[in-house]
C-alpha cells in the first residue's frame, strides 16, 4: 500500500481586508482543520471550515505534516509550514499484534511561508534540500485511530513503554509551534528519525517472515564528515549511530542493537582536505578526560555493559589517536563492566577476506556478545532481554566500521534464529544470512551519504572506491558547511544564534537549553534563585618580549635567578612589600590563582618570513618553561594556546576546575597592512566555567605616535571579527579579560613625560593618556574597566636597562602595555561581578617593554539544575494557557451575534491586553490573547451581565499546565535505559571523581594541541559540537545546594519585543448569520438607527467605566469607500512583545489611564452587572489592574457584520488614541 496525499493546503492571499492565512485539511480527520493566521495556530470545527473553504484556494496536496519551522531571520522570525511533497514506501512492521505501520522515507518537502513573502522560501533551499535528500523516514499506521510504530525507540524500548527517545526525534522542534497552542502533534503532525531503513519479507513454511534494519543518527551532535569530528563537552559524539536488526515471524519478534561513535575525545581533521587527513587534537590531554568519562556514563546508563571496539590502524595519525583512547580507558573510574579491544582493520583483514574476523575477532567478543543477547518476545510477553551493546569505531566509522557491525549482526542473527526455532533448516539459515549481509550493505551506504555525501567504499572495485573518495573530498570541502548550517536550522529552529540560546547554553541545566523562548525570559529573570556565585581569581598578563624566546634567554640576559616567577608568582606579593603598583589593602598576595593567562606580543621576530608563515618553535619553548613555573604553586593544565605570528596567548587553569570546563574555542584576526598580514592583530581564547562564559583577548596594534585612530580602528575591527561557534564574539561572554601591546602613548612632551615620571606624576601622566582619551569618547574599549595606572610606563627602554629610549629616535615613554576587564550586563541587572585587586608591572629588562599583570577575583556563576527545575515548574504553574485563548459565550446561544453585544464583550477585553485573534466557533466568541496572563484574567469576567445576559468565560484549554508539560518536555532528554538497571538516568557530575592525570609539560599539553601551525591553524568551526548539540546533551551540569531565593518575582515575563511578522491589527471573526429581528445592513446608514438600543443601568462593585454619549455608527460603511480608493491598507507595526514565541505582537489602541476615565460606580454604558447568587459579594469582587475602569471613550468595536477576514477601518484603529 501506498501512502495516498491525505492533507490539503488551502490559502487566502493577503489582501486590503485580511493578512495571508492558510488552512490545512486532513481527509481522515472530519471533525476539525488546522488554521494559521497572524502567528497563531488553531483549529477550526468541520462547520466552520466548510463556510470558509470557498473562499481560499488550494496550494498544495502533502502526504504528512513535519511541523511549523520558525526561523531567526535577524530582527525577526518567520514561520514556516513543512509538509511532505514526495515520499517512498520502504515497507510494513508491527511490533507483536500491534497495528502494521508503514514505513516511508521522504524524498521531497515543501516549505510554506506563514506570511507569503516571495523571497522567504529562499532562504530554506538548503533546508528543503537536506530534508529532500532521502535520509529521513516516518511511520504512519495503517489501521484507523492506531498510533503508528515510533521510530525513534528500538523494540525492546518501546515494548517496556519508553517514551520518544528526542535522541533520534529530529523534528522536534518543528513540533514546538502546534504543541503550544495546545493541538495534538500526535493527530496532525509526523515525527522523523534521520538514518536509514531497509524491510525485507521471506517465507519460512506458512510463516510470513519479516526483517527489518533500522539506524537512528544521533541528533545531539549531528554533522558532517569534516565539520564535526571526536566528542563534546556533554560526553556525546560524532556520527553517533544506533542500529537495530530485526527479524519477526508470526507473533514473534527478535531484535538485536549495536552502536557507533567517533572517539570519545577532542580531535579533528581541519583544512582542505585531500588525500591524508592529518589528525590534531583541540585540547591538551588532561582536559579529555572528563568529557570520555561522561561518555562512558551514556554508554553504560543507556545500553548497559559494553565491547569497545577500535579499529583505528597505524598510519595517519590514528595510532595516536588509538594511544590517548586506550590511556583514557585505562585511567578511568567509569570502565567496570567494558571490554576495550583494539583490532587493526586494515593490518588484519586486507581485501576485506571475512575469515580474518572470523579467525582473530570472534573468539576475543563471542562470550560478551553471548552475555549481552538480544531482545525476543511474542504475545505471551517478554522472553528475553539485550542488556549490553558492541560499541563500534574507526576513523570516520563508516567503511570498517560497517564491514564489523555486518560480522557481529551476522554472529547474534544465528542466535535469533535458534531462538525463533529456525536454525536446524540451513536453505532458511543461509537465505537469512545472505538477506542481512545485503541489508548491512545497505545500512552502510545510508550511514556513509549522512556523515560523508556518498555511498560507502566496499573495498572490492578501486575504481568505484576511487570515484566515490574523489567525490567524498569535493563533498566535504564544498558542500558539507552548509549541509551541517541545515541540520542546525531544523534542530535549533528560532534558538539558532540567537542571545536566549547563547544565555541558555551556560546559565540553564543541559536538559533545559531548548526550552521555547518564552519561558528562557522567565528562567533568567528568575536566576538568582537557583544560581550562586564562587570567587575565583585571575592572573591576567602581558609582555612584548620583543622576539625573546623563553626564560632561559630571561635568566641570562637579565642577570635575575626568577624574574618570570616575580611576574607570574609574586606580583602581589612584591607590590605589597615594595608599596608600588595598586594593590587592594585587603587582598591576600598567598591566595591561590585559578586561572593564568598569559598574552605575549612579537613572540617571534617581525620579519618577512614569520609573517608569511610564522616558526613555533618559540610557542613551545615558551610553554614548557611557563608549565614549570606553575608547578612550583600547584597542578595547574593547558586550556588553550593561540599564536598568530607575534601574537600568543596561553590560558592554564587549576586542576580541581577542570570538570566543570566546557566549550573552548579559538579565534585569530589579522589587521596589519588592511588585515592582509598578521605582524598586527588578535587572538582569542573563549570557554564556560561552570555556568559564566569567559574570554581571553590578546592584540597587537597599530605603532606610532600620532596613529590614534588606527588604533581605535584595530580594536573595533578585532571585536567584530573575533568570531567563535555558533556567532559569539568577545561581547557576547560574561567575562572579558583583554590584554596586549596596544601601542597607545601619551600626549605630552618627551621631557615633560620623563620629569612625570621621575617624581611619580602618576595622575598628571594619564591625563595625555590616549587609551583613557580614546575609552572617554567612546573610540575604544567601552565598558571596560581598568584600574589605576599607579606605575611608570613600561615603554620604551634600553635593552637590558632601567633608561628610557636613548637612540637617536629617542621615543617617548608610553603605558602601551594594558590589561582591562569587562563584565556582561543584563538592563539593570547587576550579573557579572568582578574586582581589580592589583594591576602593575615588573622589571624584567630582557626587552624593550615591561611586563604588566592584573589580579582580578571574579564571582563565577554556578546553577543548581534541582531548584532550576522547581523555579520552572512555579514559572509553569502560573503562566497560563500558552494558546493565550478563552471562549465565550451567553446562555442566549444568538444574542452572542448582536453587534452591540460583540462590541462591549471585545471592549472590555481588549483592555487586560493585546488580542492577536478573533473569530467565531459555534455559539462561542473565540479570543486569542498575546499571553496566558491576559487569558487567565479574562476568567475574572465569568459570570458578569452584559445586557442582562449573563457572560460566560472559559479558557480553550482547560488542561493548560499538561500542555506546557508537553511542550517542556519536547526539549528535554527522554533517553531510557535499554535493560533496567535501577539506576536513574540523568548525571549528577558531583557523582563523578573526576581525575585530571599529572603529566610532565614534554609529554603532554602542545603534543596533545593543534597549536604548533600557527595562523593557518584552527579556523574555529565547532566547539562543543553546534548550538543544538550543546543545547541537548546527556551529561548534566553542575549541582549544587544551599542557594539563595532572592530573585526575581516576575513570573511568566512575555519575551523581549521581537517581531514574528508583519500583520494587521485584530479583525471581527467571520461572518455570522445576525438575529432575525436586525435589518440587513445599509450602506453608511445604522440599522438600529429606527430602533436604539437603550442604554442599561451598570453596576460594577469596585470600578467605575465611561458612558458612550455618542450615537452608534456603523465604521464598516466609510471602509466601504475607503476600499474603493485605497490600494494598500498599511500594516499596524507591533510594538509589545508576546508570549508564547511563536505568537505575533500586535498594535492594539492605546487605553487612557484610569484617572483620565470619569464616571460613577453605580452606573454606566459597559452593560455589565454581576450576578448576585452565583457571584462574589461587591467587596470580593476583584478587577483586573487594567480592567473595565480604563475602557476609552469614543465610539465602540465594530459589530461581525462585514465578510470573512474584513479589515478594520482607520476610525476603529485609532480607536482610544
Amino acid at each position: 500500500m501506498v501512502l495516498g496525499k491525505h492533507f490539503k493546503i488551502y490559502h487566502k492571499p493577503a489582501d486590503q481586508q485580511r493578512p495571508f492565512t492558510v488552512v490545512v485539511e486532513n481527509r481522515d480527520i472530519k471533525s476539525e482543520a488546522l488554521y494559521f493566521e497572524s502567528g497563531v495556530a488553531t483549529t477550526l470545527s468541520y462547520e466552520d471550515f466548510e463556510h470558509l473553504k470557498p473562499l481560499y484556494a488550494k496550494i498544495c496536496d502533502a502526504y504528512a505534516l513535519l511541523g511549523v519551522l520558525t526561523y531567526n531571520a535577524g530582527h525577526h522570525r518567520i514561520l514556516y509550514l513543512v509538509v511532505v511533497s514526495s515520499c517512498v514506501s520502504i515497507g510494513k512492521l508491527s511490533l507483536n499484534s500491534s497495528a502494521d505501520s508503514e514505513i516511508l522515507r521522504i524524498a521531497g518537502v515543501t516549505v510554506i511561508s506563514l506570511r507569503n513573502d516571495p523571497g522567504d522560501e529562499e532562504r530554506l533551499v538548503e533546508f528543503v534540500k537536506l530534508l529532500s535528500s532521502g535520509i529521513f523516514y516516518f511511520a504512519v499506521s495503517l489501521t484507523p485511530n492506531a498510533a503508528p510504530l515510533d521510530l525513534t525507540v528500538c523494540c525492546q524500548r518501546a515494548t517496556l513503554g519508553a517514551p520518544t527517545d528526542n535522541r533520534f526525534f529530529w523534528n522536534r522542534g518543528l513540533h514546538l509551534y502546534v504543541q503550544s497552542f495546545g493541538i495534538s502533534c500526535d493527530k496532525w503532525l509526523v515525527k522523523i528519525i534521520c538514518g536509514g531503513v531497509e524491510i525485507k519479507t521471506l517465507y519460512v513454511a506458512q510463516y510470513q517472515a519479516r526483517v527489518g534494519m533500522i539506524s537512528r543518527f544521533n541528533s545531539y551532535r549531528a554533522g558532517t564528515r569534516f565539520q564535526v569530528r571526536g566528542a563534546n563537552d556533554d560526553g556525546n559524539v560524532a556520527n553517533f549511530v544506533e542500529t537495530e536488526q530485526i527479524v519477526c515471524i508470526g507473533d514473534q519478534i527478535t531484535s538485536y542493537v549495536q552502536i557507533r561513535g567517533s572517539v570519545p575525545l577532542f580531535w579533528e581533521q581541519t583544512g582542505v582536505q585531500v588525500g591524508a587527513h592529518k589528525i590534531s587534537y583541540s585540547r591538551s590531554y588532561e582536559t579529555m578526560s572528563a568529557a570520555f568519562d561522561r561518555h562512558l556514563i551514556m554508554l553504560k546508563r543507556e545500553y548497559g555493559d559494553q565491547i569497545l571496539l577500535n579499529l583505528l590502524g597505524s598510519k595517519e595519525g590514528e595510532k595516536g589517536l588509538t594511544e590517548k583512547f586506550r590511556e583514557n580507558f585505562e585511567g578511568s573510574a567509569y570502565r567496570s563492566g567494558m571490554l576495550y579491544i583494539h583490532y587493526d582493520y586494515h593490518a588484519n583483514v586486507r581485501g576485506g577476506r571475512p575469515d580474518a574476523l572470523i579467525k582473530e575477532l570472534k573468539d576475543q567478543v563471542m562470550d560478551k556478545l553471548l552475555e549481552f543477547g538480544f531482545f525476543h518476545a511474542s504475545q505471551d510477553g517478554i522472553k528475553r532481554q539485550q542488556n549490553g551493546a558492541a560499541r563500534t569505531n574507526c576513523l570516520d566509522c563508516l567503511d570498517r566500521t560497517n564491514a564489523v557491525q555486518t560480522f557481529l549482526g551476522l554472529l547474534v542473527l544465528q542466535e535469533q534464529m535458534q531462538a525463533l526455532g529456525i536454525s536446524d533448516k540451513p536453505q532458511v539459515v543461509s537465505r537469512f544470512e545472505q538477506l542481512f549481509a545485503q541489508l548491512w550493505q545497505q545500512n552502510g551506504d545510508h550511514v556513509s551519504r549522512i556523515y560523508a555525501g556518498t555511498s560507502a567504499l566496499e573495498g572490492k572495485s578501486k575504481i568505484k572506491d576511487g570515484a566515490r573518495s574523489v567525490s567524498r573530498t569535493v563533498q566535504n570541502n564544498l558542500f558539507d558547511t552548509s549541509k551541517k548550517e541545515a541540520m542546525d536550522i531544523l534542530l535549533a529552529g528560532a534558538l539558532l544564534n540567537s542571545d536566549f540560546s547563547d544565555r541558555a547554553r551556560t546559565v540553564l541545566p543541559f536538559n533545559l537549553r531548548q526550552v521555547p523562548a518564552f519561558l528562557l525570559n522567565s528562567l533568567f529573570n528568575r536566576a538568582a534563585e537557583y544560581t550562586h556565585t564562587i570567587p575565583l581569581t585571575f592572573w591576567v598578563g602581558t609582555w612584548n618580549v620583543n622576539g625573546g624566546k623563553s626564560i632561559k634567554a630571561a635568566v641570562a640576559q637579565g642577570n635575575k635567578e626568577r624574574p618570570i616567577d616575580d611576574w607570574i608568582l609574586d606580583c602581589a606579593k612584591i607590590s605589597q612589600e615594595t608599596k608600588t603598583n595598586y594593590l587592594r589593602s585587603s587582598w591576600d598576595p598567598q591566595k591561590p590563582v585559578d586561572i593564568f593567562a598569559i598574552g605575549f606580543e612579537e613572540i617571534v621576530d617581525l620579519n618577512a618570513s614569520n609573517i608569511m608563515a610564522a616558526s613555533t618553535v618559540n610557542q613551545r619553548q615558551w610553554f614548557i618553561d611557563i608549565s614549570a613555573v606553575l608547578k612550583k604553586v600547584g597542578h595547574y593544565v593547558l586550556v588553550q594556546s593561540v599564536q598568530l605570528v607575534g601574537v600568543c596567548l596561553f590560558v592554564f587553569i587549576r586542576a580541581e576546575h577542570v570538570p566543570h570546563l566546557r566549550d573552548v574555542a579559538t579565534a585569530m584576526v589579522k589587521t596589519g597592512m588592511g588585515g592582509v598580514t598578521g605582524n598586527k592583530g588578535g587572538v582569542a581564547i573563549r570557554f564556560q566555567l561552570y555556568n559564566s562564559s569567559i574570554c581571553f583577548c590578546c592584540s597587537h596594534f597599530a605603532a606610532g605616535q600620532s596613529n590614534v585612530n588606527e588604533r581605535n580602528a584595530d580594536f573595533l575591527e578585532i571585536s567584530n571579527k573575533l568570531v567563535f561557534p555558533a556567532e559569539l564574539n568577545p561581547h557576547s561572554h560574561d567575562f572579558v579579560f583583554w590584554c596586549g601591546d596596544f601601542n597607545y602613548r601619551i600626549d605630552m612632551e618627551n621631557e615633560l613625560v620623563r620629569d612625570y615620571i621621575k617624581n611619580e606624576k602618576w595622575p598628571q601622566l594619564s591625563e595625555g593618556d590616549q587609551l583613557l582619551f580614546s575609552k572617554k569618547h567612546g573610540k575604544c574599549f567601552q565598558e571596560y574597566s581598568e584600574a589605576p595606572v599607579l606605575f611608570a610606563p613600561t615603554y620604551k627602554y634600553d635593552p637590558l636597562s632601567d633608561d628610557y629610549d636613548t637612540s637617536e629616535k629617542f621615543r617617548c615613554p608610553a603605558w602601551t602595555d594594558r590589561v582591562l576587564v569587562r563584565g556582561r550586563k543584563f538592563g539593570d541587572m547587576e550579573w557579572n561581578d568582578f574586582n581589580i585587586v592589583y594591576y602593575g608591572r615588573m622589571e624584567i629588562r630582557t626587552s624593550d617593554h615591561r611586563p604588566v599583570s592584573a589580579l582580578v577575583e571574579v564571582d563565577v556563576h554556578v546553577t543548581d539544575a534541582h531548584k532550576c527545575e522547581e523555579v520552572l515548574n512555579d514559572i509553569l504553574d502560573h503562566l497560563g494557557p500558552s494558546d493565550g485563548t478563552v471562549l465565550v459565550s451567553l446562555e442566549d446561544p444568538d444574542a452572542i451575534y448582536a453587534p452591540e453585544m460583540y462590541q462591549q464583550i471585545t471592549s472590555i477585553l481588549a483592555s487586560l491586553g493585546e488580542i492577536l485573534m478573533i473569530r467565531y466557533s459555534g455559539s462561542n466568541l473565540c479570543i486569542t490573547f498575546s499571553t496566558g496572563h491576559s487569558a487567565l484574567s479574562a476568567l475574572n469576567y465569568d459570570g458578569t451581565d452584559i445586557f442582562g445576559k449573563r457572560l460566560s468565560v472559559k479558557l480553550r484549554l482547560e488542561d493548560w499546565r499538561s500542555v506546557l508539560d508537553l511542550v517542556v518536555n519536547l526539549s528535554k532528554h527522554t533517553a531510557t535505559a535499554l535493560c533496567d538497571t535501577g539506576e536513574p538516568l540523568l548525571l549528577d557530575e558531583n557523582e563523578i571523581a573526576m581525575r585530571v592525570p599529572m603529566s610532565h609539560p614534554s609529554t603532554s599539553g602542545l603534543n596533545d594541541l593543534d597549536l604548533l601551525t600557527g595562523e593557518e591553524g584552527k579556523d574555529g568551526k565547532d566547539f562543543a559540537g553546534s548550538v543544538v548539540n550543546m543545547a541537548t546533551s546527556e551529561a548534566a551540569d553542575l549541582e549544587t545546594a544551599s542557594l539563595h531565593s532572592n530573585g526575581s518575582d516576575n513570573v511568566g515575563a512575555v519575551t523581549p519585543p521581537i517581531v514574528l511578522q508583519k500583520v494587521a491589527p485584530p479583525r471581527p471573526p467571520p461572518a455570522r448569520p445576525p438575529p432575525a429581528k436586525i435589518a440587513p445592513k445599509q450602506v453608511a446608514v445604522d440599522p438600529w438607527a429606527a430602533d436604539p438600543v437603550p442604554q442599561p443601568v451598570v453596576e460594577m462593585p469596585t470600578k467605575s467605566v465611561p458612558t458612550y454619549d455618542q450615537p452608534f455608527i456603523d465604521p464598516w460603511a466609510a471602509a466601504d469607500q475607503e476600499a474603493q480608493s485605497v490600494t494598500e491598507i498599511p500594516f499596524v507595526q507591533p510594538a509589545v512583545a508576546v508570549q508564547p514565541e511563536i505568537l505575533v505582537a500586535t498594535a492594539l489602541p492605546e487605553w487612557p489611564a484610569e484617572s483620565q476615565v470619569s464616571g460613577s460606580t453605580a452606573e454606566n454604558a459597559n452593560g455589565l452587572v454581576r450576578n448576585a447568587e452565583s457571584g462574589p459579594a461587591e467587596n470580593e469582587f476583584a478587577v483586573p489592574p487594567s480592567s473595565v475602569g480604563s475602557l476609552p471613550s469614543g465610539p465602540p468595536p465594530p459589530p461581525p457584520r462585514r465578510r470573512v477576514g474584513q479589515k478594520l477601518p482607520d476610525s476603529l484603529i485609532k480607536l482610544g488614541k
